[in-house]
């Protein structure tokens, strides 16, 4: 709710300054002159690193798309995809120009694969899928030269999905 309101503030404050020039409190300058305010103060709200996107949203969805597939709920593997699918895409929003905003695009094929075998029901497909989507990672983290970092197939004991 905080983070929704930090957002949102700035716009209702901009929104204030615009009805104020429109009854013609202010003139073009001072207008002018809050906006680039506004803007300098959204340009330092907080963004997510990489990091924090891939401890947070992508490795916590990719084990639980893994349980839901080896427990053949689609409905839940399918969320889990998305969920997983959004934290790339956040990688790629909020670090645009940096080099894993670059990288990430590789994973996009091993997660249209990984739709295909969840729309089928297709629990062979989806061992297959998640073990190319695990192999990406791996390469994408190569790519970047964090390659100490290996994401692994959890298995049935063992519920972790990362090699420490």
């Amino acid at each position: 709710m905080k983070r929704i309101l930090a957002i949102l503030l700035p716009f209702a404050f901009l929104f204030s300054i615009v009805g104020c020039n429109l009854q013609g409190n202010d003139d073009e300058g001072q207008l002018e002159s809050k906006i680039d305010s506004i803007q300098n103060q959204l340009s330092r709200e907080y963004v997510p690193g990489t990091g924090e996107i891939m401890n947070n949203i992508v490795q916590p969805h990719h084990l639980k798309l893994w349980l839901a597939g080896q427990n053949k709920n689609w409905q839940l593997a399918e969320y889990e995809r998305k969920q997983l699918l959004g934290g790339f895409k956040r990688i790629q929003i909020f670090h645009k120009d940096k080099p894993e905003a670059t990288a990430v695009v590789m994973i996009f094929p091993a997660m249209d694969a990984m739709e295909k075998a969840i729309r089928a029901k297709n629990a062979d497909a989806f061992k297959s899928s998640f073990a190319v989507l695990t192999n990406t990672c791996n390469t994408c983290h190569e790519s970047l030269k964090t390659d100490f970092n290996v994401i692994t197939v959890p298995s049935l004991t063992n519920k972790e999905n990362q090699l420490f």
